[in-house]
């Protein structure tokens, strides 16, 4: 119903109940729709589930002839219902039906359509037709979701199918009907704006959905509404974001009479709730409120949606007046008209032509208009006014011309030719700016706010759409008011269903076309679409026609073209089944590498993006290589968080293929993002992979396998297990003593003063620094070796630069931090420049010149953070917090810390630098005067060193416990396993400056 020849007429609606109690006549009525070609896709349609009860006591008691009879017709009567309001039967099986609605036709309105069938079907049984009494009764459920319609070959034929969760639900719907009773989801009732009346029969739950489906038998639908105004989502909450359109609002109902207002906008733009506030602001100033709404059903029937307002008016004059008809002047055929419309009938004036009656109707309702504004005050709210018939249209042109009445309509863009003769003023709906939607987000959420990263998640899918904004953030608060891990992927149903209705609207073409670009994703450029329809479709320039009329795609600026909304696109990839997306896929991935090949550079689509197509088009191992030269391209950007996540891509990809496959692909991304991976505080996620390879199961070469060696060295060094780490490192020498290698050798070189730093061998550290960079000539020392994000030259001196300055070398440590400041800013490293600033920063630091530290250590940290160098965070925050700390800035410093803290990545860094957050936390707790707690977290210091390993930092630590011991008064529990004498010959030993100062000061303070 709805098509263009459909001639679809009302034969009489039940006054009381609202039911049909005769058909309406359509095209699909007796006779199944047929469906050619390529029919499987993913619809958000109605399920009906019929069943005849008692039919096995029916058969048992009559003769088998007679049975078959009474069953036959029986089944023809529900299939006629549901034909009459376009539906499909899907299947017959013994006594039960089973039947969808919104696959053919393709409409909105299909939960209404299948909830009128559904009564229809209880009702018309009610009546006896099968001959017997007692006649058989139905039993009928009903459900609204996602199905997948298919072709099903039996030794039979050829059949169409419906399969999916929702079909499951409608049936166990159906088992909690009553006999003679219609049940229905609450997920059907949210779809349906008409008024249902409605008994609860419980909930059922399902492995889907756990928190269950509420259901109610339905008892009765209005579809009279010529007093209400449905609105979808919450109509309670403040209007937000729409002040322009309110003011205009106010401005037409306070004003002259006679003026008519028309607000345009997509589905979820806030039509209905414009409209809802002018019936509120009508009724304070006592002025009643006329609606009538556009009715797809109705659409086909002349007149057909002013029925309800034509009653509605009625009501109101009949206590007032005597006789309506004369107090308007009615002519006695406009009389018969007016009663016609009152009773619902369509046999008025029948022995008339169309076009007489017609302008009989038209003349009557408007001298019935007339005649009630001079008795009540009256405002006409028109809704969905695209579902209009004409003849209902012509009746608001005339309201309009003669100023009858004052008048506010709400429409689709697609009627807005045909409303715009009704009207003296049209607004068009745009979407919600940023500040207002995060304002309705929030006042939603206002007794459970959401976090600043789901807000940020439901904003970006919603685009401003405000039905979009209301339905996300309500499905983000769990039942008991907690936020889920993650905002769902799936659109609400309220959106499903409008806009699963668009796109199924679209011909056969069109909807190829639509699925491609969908799989090209929300924006793409004019060159793909124009490609891509030449490659999908039969018609191209009219699939893109179509596409742009229907409002599912639009053109850009700069040459692009995107979905009208994201939440289209997302829809129409939704409604591919698995195999059509991944066709799709391959044609994008097949169109996007020819372009990749020609001279069209703007066009060329990231390796990326290939790598998407190619996944998706079922092609791992052709993925894999386009995310290598995605990551080689991230790397030389230095778009470190971008390689992780391709790297991470990467390893799932990767599971699809072999095992002796899978383990290469996996190590060698492993390599290649390793160092990415490691300022991320994530390389540990490469350790299973990296042992493959330095042990040789993973075969990539000598080199390769030494290069893997010297990376478990670093990571056991960052895991706390620095001893394991030089077994490693020792492997690796060994075969560079063998085969050397100037970058593997540095590297080497790099990752031995780590560890010899860590173990309290300070000159051994020093020395492996100072050989690596002898060994590099001035074009060398700011050579990358493949690392493109760190400069190793930069890395040695600026590790070396800390080395020194604890063991007091101040003058070298100068030196070595001036030419790490100037080779991180003549390459432009971010991640070298970093380290060089920490090194610095630490310099100034252990010389006393805190403010000069200050400001070097808190740009070290914002660049940190900034770039998400998250291997370093521990020691940036703690040396800024330690630099606070001696200035009495303890309020910033508490607050750097509890946000390290916080933030957790201490806990995957356990070497050196993860030991200066616990010094801090244990400062900061003494300068606060907090005694017990500077004493336990000392405790935790030395044991957080001992526990990594740390031998030189757990010398540090026995210093910070004694300074506690001797501010405090109180014992610092595992730091009396070493006698002082003992510790103090240690240091001395090892030249410790830093320390050695800090134990003259315990002295004196003793003293």
């Amino acid at each position: 119903m709805g098509a263009k020849d459909n001639k679809v007429r009302a034969e009489g609606l039940d006054t009381a109940t609202g039911q049909p109690v005769q058909p309406i006549a359509g095209e699909a009525n007796g006779r199944v729709p047929s469906l050619s070609g390529d029919v499987e896709a993913v619809r958000f349609a109605t399920v009906l589930f019929a069943d005849i009860v008692g039919s096995t006591r029916l058969i048992s008691v009559l003769d088998p002839e007679d049975a078959r009879d009474v069953l036959d017709s029986t089944i023809s009567l529900i299939r006629k219902a549901i034909h009459d309001f376009d539906g499909m039967v899907v299947r017959v099986q013994g006594d039960g039906v089973m039947a969808v609605f919104g696959v053919h036709p393709a409409v909105e309105d299909h939960p209404l359509r299948a909830a009128l069938a559904a009564r229809a079907i209880v009702e018309r049984m009610r009546s006896g037709p099968s001959g017997i009494l007692p006649a058989p009764r139905a039993r009928v459920g009903l459900h609204s979701g996602p199905i997948l319609l298919r072709r099903q070959d039996n030794d039979f034929g050829s059949i169409l199918d419906v399969v999916g969760h929702a079909t499951h639900v409608a049936g166990q719907i159906e088992k909690l009907s009553p006999p003679a009773s219609v049940a229905i989801s609450a997920t059907t009732v949210s779809l349906i704006a008409e008024s249902c009346q409605l008994q609860p029969l419980g909930t059922i739950t399902s492995e889907i959905d756990q928190r269950g489906e509420a259901v109610f038998e339905l008892t009765a639908i209005d579809l009279e509404g010529g007093d209400r105004i449905p609105v979808k989502g919450n109509a309670t909450s403040p209007l937000i974001g729409r002040d322009v359109e309110l003011d205009a609002v106010k401005a037409l109902v306070s004003g002259q009479a006679g003026a008519a207002l028309c607000i345009v906008g997509e589905a979820g733009m806030g039509k209905s709730r414009l409209l809802l506030e002018g019936a509120r602001l009508s009724a304070g100033f006592g002025v009643t409120t006329l609606v009538v709404r556009g009715n797809a059903l109705l659409a086909p029937v002349p007149f057909g949606c002013l029925g309800g307002p034509v009653r509605h008016l009625m009501q109101l004059l009949q206590p007032l007046l005597a006789d309506v008809a004369s107090a308007a002047a009615l002519t006695a055929d406009q009389a018969e008209c007016l009663q016609g419309l009152i009773d619902n009938g369509q046999k008025w004036l029948a022995h008339l032509a169309p076009g007489d009656r017609n302008r009989i109707a038209t003349q009557t309702i408007l001298r019935l208009l007339q005649l009630a504004v001079v008795h009540v005050p009256l405002l006409l709210l028109v809704d969905d006014g695209q579902y209009l018939d004409r003849e209902s249209l012509s009746v608001l042109t005339g309201i309009r011309d003669g100023r009858i009445m004052t008048m506010l309509l709400a429409g689709r863009p697609e009627a807005l030719t045909s409303l715009a003769q009704c009207c003296d003023q049209v607004m068009n709906l745009e979407p919600l700016g940023p500040r207002a939607a995060r304002s309705l987000v929030a006042m939603i959420n206002r007794f459970a706010p959401l976090d600043d990263d789901t807000i940020e998640r439901i904003l970006d899918r919603a685009q401003g759409l405000p039905l979009a904004l209301q339905e996300f953030a309500v499905s983000a608060q769990g039942e008991d008011g907690t936020e889920p891990a993650e905002l769902s992927a799936r659109i609400p149903a309220r959106l499903d269903a409008l806009l699963g209705a668009r796109l199924a609207a679209l011909d056969d073409d069109a909807t190829r076309l639509c699925q491609f670009c969908a799989a090209l994703g929300p924006i793409f450029p004019v060159s793909r679409l124009q490609n891509g329809a030449a490659l999908v479709c039969r018609n191209p320039s009219g699939a893109i026609a179509r596409l742009v009329e229907a409002r599912v795609v639009e053109f850009a600026v700069a040459n692009q073209a995107r979905f009208t909304h994201q939440l289209v696109q997302e829809a129409a990839y939704r409604t591919m089944p698995r195999r059509r997306r991944t066709m799709m896929h391959a044609r994008a991935l097949e169109l996007l590498a020819a372009q990749a090949s020609s001279s069209q550079e703007a066009e060329v689509a990231s390796h990326a993006e290939l790598a998407t197509h190619a996944e998706k088009a079922g092609l791992p191992q052709r993925a894999l290589g386009h995310l290598w030269d995605a990551c080689q391209q991230a790397l030389s950007l230095a778009a470190i968080d971008s390689v992780r996540q391709l790297y991470l891509r990467a390893r799932e990809m990767a599971a699809r293929l072999e095992p002796a496959a899978a383990a290469m692909e996996r190590a060698r991304f492993s390599l290649l993002a390793f160092d990415t991976l490691q300022q991320l505080s994530q390389e540990q996620i490469t350790r299973e992979d990296m042992a493959l390879l330095a042990e040789g199961t993973v075969d990539m070469g000598p080199g390769i396998r030494t290069v893997a060696r010297i990376n478990m060295a670093v990571l056991d060094w960052i895991d706390g297990a620095p001893l394991q780490g030089e077994a490693w490192l020792a492997r690796a020498e060994a075969d560079l003593d063998a085969h050397d290698s100037l970058p593997r050798r540095t590297y080497a070189d790099l990752v031995a003063a780590y560890l010899a730093f860590s173990q309290a061998r300070p000159r051994a550290a020093i020395a492996r620094i100072e050989r690596l960079g002898n060994r590099l000539d001035d074009g060398q020392r700011g050579s990358t070796f493949g690392a493109v994000v760190v400069i190793p030259h930069v890395l040695a001196r600026a590790f070396g630069a800390w080395y020194l300055t604890d063991l007091g070398e101040i003058a070298k440590a100068r030196s070595w931090v001036a030419e790490a400041l100037n080779l991180s800013r003549r390459y432009a490293h971010a991640y070298s420049r970093l380290l060089a600033d920490l090194a610095h920063g630490y310099l100034h630091y252990r010389e006393g010149r805190f403010e000069r530290a200050l400001g070097i250590l808190r740009g070290a940290y914002a660049d940190c953070l900034h770039h998400h160098f998250l291997g370093f965070e521990p020691a940036s925050a703690s040396w800024l917090a330690l630099t606070l700390i001696e200035l009495g800035q303890l309020h910033e410093a508490e607050a750097v810390l509890a946000e390290s803290v916080a933030r957790g990545h201490f806990r995957q860094v356990r070497t050196s630098a993860t030991y200066y957050l616990h010094e801090a936390r244990a400062r900061l707790a003494m300068a606060q005067g907090k005694v017990v707690q500077a004493a336990d977290l000392a405790a935790e210091a030395l044991e957080h060193s001992r526990s990594c390993g740390e031998a030189m930092h757990e010398l540090h630590a026995l210093v910070l416990c004694r300074e506690v011991e001797a501010h405090t008064g109180m014992a610092v529990w595992g730091a009396q396993d070493v006698p002082t004498a003992d510790l103090v010959s240690r240091i001395d030993e090892l030249g410790l400056a830093c320390l050695q100062r800090r134990l003259v000061a315990i002295e004196d303070r003793i003293a």
